[in-house]
């Protein structure tokens, strides 16, 4: 059974039912809750009128189980939760006609390329760490022609594949710069990100950089072991730069 919630409402917002689960679905939202979808720009409300079902925007709840507000920390808590107890979730969907919700992905983690298409990184990075020598994908993007992508490939299997095919190397970041690993890679990307795999053109990875190491709880990764993005971004700059770099 897939639900969907958050720590601050308690945690349940929707959930299927069980008798007729709707692929893509999220579930019809909980009975003591309100769910709203707003506008939105980059996480920012535009409006706090719902918009009609269908239509994609911020995902906003109300109800006796949102929390009443983070302790001690009542700026924080203004900005999750407005006059009228509203609470920002940060997730970005839709609800459709008979009340279930669709998550399309988060408000803040949206990428918005050059020509103004937007991408959803999640759903991408998630098909990209189905292959068996890729750990972890962190897409970018922003303001950009194209997404790029750092990879953490799988060492253990990287280092099984280089062994398999005779390559020779000094040290594991070296082996990553190889052409045969570098091709293993593109084809393990190109064959995950296409529009026979249900992805569009402006969705495919055109350029990426491999890193050596895997990502750390309190460096990259949050203690949920999510993506710190603005850390990644901090952390990787020269790496995501020289990615955008026109080539000749």
């Amino acid at each position: 059974m897939e639900g969907y919630g958050i720590t601050e409402a308690a945690p349940v917002l929707a959930f299927r039912n069980c008798n007729e689960p709707r692929p893509g679905s999220v579930g019809i939202v909980f009975p003591s809750a309100e769910v709203k979808i707003v506008a939105e720009e980059h996480g920012t409300i535009l409006s706090p009128e719902p918009l009609k079902p269908g239509q994609r925007g911020l995902i906003l709840a109300r109800g006796d189980q949102i929390m009443k507000g983070y302790y001690k920390q009542p700026e924080l808590t203004a900005q999750a939760i407005d006059k009228d107890g509203w609470l920002n979730t940060g997730d970005v969907g839709m609800l459709t006609y008979d009340n279930e919700i669709k998550i399309t992905g988060r408000a803040k983690d949206t990428i918005v390329l050059l020509g103004g298409e937007n991408i959803e990184p999640l759903g991408i990075e998630n098909a990209l760490c189905g292959s068996n020598y890729i750990e972890t994908a962190v897409l970018f993007g922003q303001d950009q022609k194209y997404l790029a992508a750092l990879i953490v490939p799988s060492h253990d299997l990287i280092d099984d594949f280089a062994k398999n095919n005779g390559i020779i190397y000094t040290s594991y970041a070296d082996l990553l710069e190889t052409p045969e690993i570098q091709n293993l890679l593109h084809s393990e990307i190109e064959s995950r990100i296409n529009l026979s795999t249900g992805f569009r053109t402006c969705e495919r990875i055109f350029r990426f950089k491999l890193l050596p190491e895997s990502f750390k709880v309190g460096v990259e990764l949050s203690a949920k072991q999510e993506f710190m993005r603005y850390k990644i971004n901090e952390k990787y700059a020269q790496e995501i730069e020289a990615l955008f770099i026109e080539q000749n």
